[in-house]
């Protein structure tokens, strides 16, 4: 599995956000944005989830995000990689689903990058 192997997990360990080590109290996990989100995601039920479902998935497992969550910035920058980088892939809710906003997932197909060159 693509996510086991680039975060070098041992078989058997989940690939979920509790593959990540506790970061010391008051820190920021020490992984990148866009990896928490692919664990995140890897890690939901259906493997899928609403930019809301990836915010609610940290605050729920580390520390740093629950004592920032009234803090649009982190936030921010979790709908900007979603946008950015070409392993997220926006999937439209179908039309009889009740909520706000579109569904996310992992597309490996593309391999990793940006969705488009950045401007400078």
């Amino acid at each position: 599995d693509y996510l086991r192997r680039q975060l070098c997990l041992s078989p058997g360990v989940p690939v979920d956000l509790w593959a990540i080590a506790d970061p010391p109290d008051g820190q920021k996990p020490f992984a990148s944005l866009p990896t928490l989100i692919k664990l995140a995601l890897h890690g939901s039920p259906r493997q899928r989830l609403t930019l809301q479902g990836i915010c609610d998935a940290l605050v729920a497992r580390f520390t740093w995000f629950r004592a920032h969550q009234l803090d649009d910035a982190w936030k921010n920058s979790v709908r900007h990689n979603l946008s950015l980088n070409k392993v997220f892939r926006k999937v439209p809710r179908d039309v009889k689903q009740m909520g706000k906003g579109c569904f996310w997932e992992l597309d490996l197909s593309g391999g990793e990058g940006h969705k488009r060159p950045r401007k400078r």
